[in-house]
C-alpha cells in the first residue's frame, strides 16, 4: 500500500514488557511517500487492553495510522479503441422497432401470406401464417441488429 505522510510521524518500538510501543528518536518527515501495510495490534494502554492501529513501512518501520493518508490510484483509460487519440462513440439507443426488425416484421409477413396462397390456405390459416412468418422475420431483425450495437468513429484533432 503506498501512503503520503500528512504530519511528521514518529517511529515507534514495540516494548515487550509492557505489551505497547515507545517512541524512538527517528523522525520521518511530512510529505514523505512510503510503503507498507496497515496493522491493528492488541496490546496494554494504561494496564487496559487497547487495539493499536499502525503502520509497518516495507523497511519495519512502525508509526501511527493517524499520521498517514492513503493515496489514491488513478485509473487511466484509453479511447474506446483502445488509441492514443479521443474517440467518439455513437451508442444505438435500445428500440423495439428499429429499421432492420421492421424490415424482418415486414418480408416475414409477405413470406407467411405468400406460402399460405401458395398451399391455398383459407383465411384462418392464412393470417396465422402471417403472423408466424411476421414474428420468425421480427427475431432474424433482432438477430441482425444485435451485431452493430456500438458504433466508434475516430474524432480528429
Amino acid at each position: 500500500m503506498k501512503v503520503i505522510l500528512k504530519e511528521d510521524a514518529a517511529v515507534l518500538t514495540p516494548n515487550k514488557d509492557h505489551k505497547n510501543f515507545t517512541v524512538t528518536g527517528d523522525v520521518i518527515e511530512e510529505g514523505t511517500i512510503l510503503f507498507g501495510n496497515l496493522k491493528q495490534i492488541i496490546g496494554l494502554r494504561r494496564g487496559k487492553p487497547f487495539t493499536y492501529r499502525l503502520f509497518v513501512t516495507d523497511k519495519d518501520q512502525i508509526i501511527y495510522q493517524k499520521s498517514i493518508t492513503p493515496m489514491n490510484t488513478t485509473e487511466v483509460t484509453l479511447g474506446a479503441d483502445a488509441g492514443a487519440t479521443a474517440t467518439k462513440v455513437d451508442m444505438i439507443p435500445a428500440e423495439n422497432f428499429s429499421k432492420a426488425k421492421m424490415t424482418g416484421l415486414i418480408i416475414g409477413g409477405i413470406a407467411g401470406f405468400a406460402w399460405a396462397k401458395y398451399k391455398k390456405h383459407d383465411m384462418k390459416k392464412s393470417a396465422m401464417y402471417i403472423g408466424v412468418g411476421a414474428v420468425l422475420g421480427y427475431v432474424a431483425g433482432v438477430l441482425l441488429d444485435r451485431k452493430n450495437k456500438v458504433l466508434t468513429r475516430e474524432r480528429i484533432l
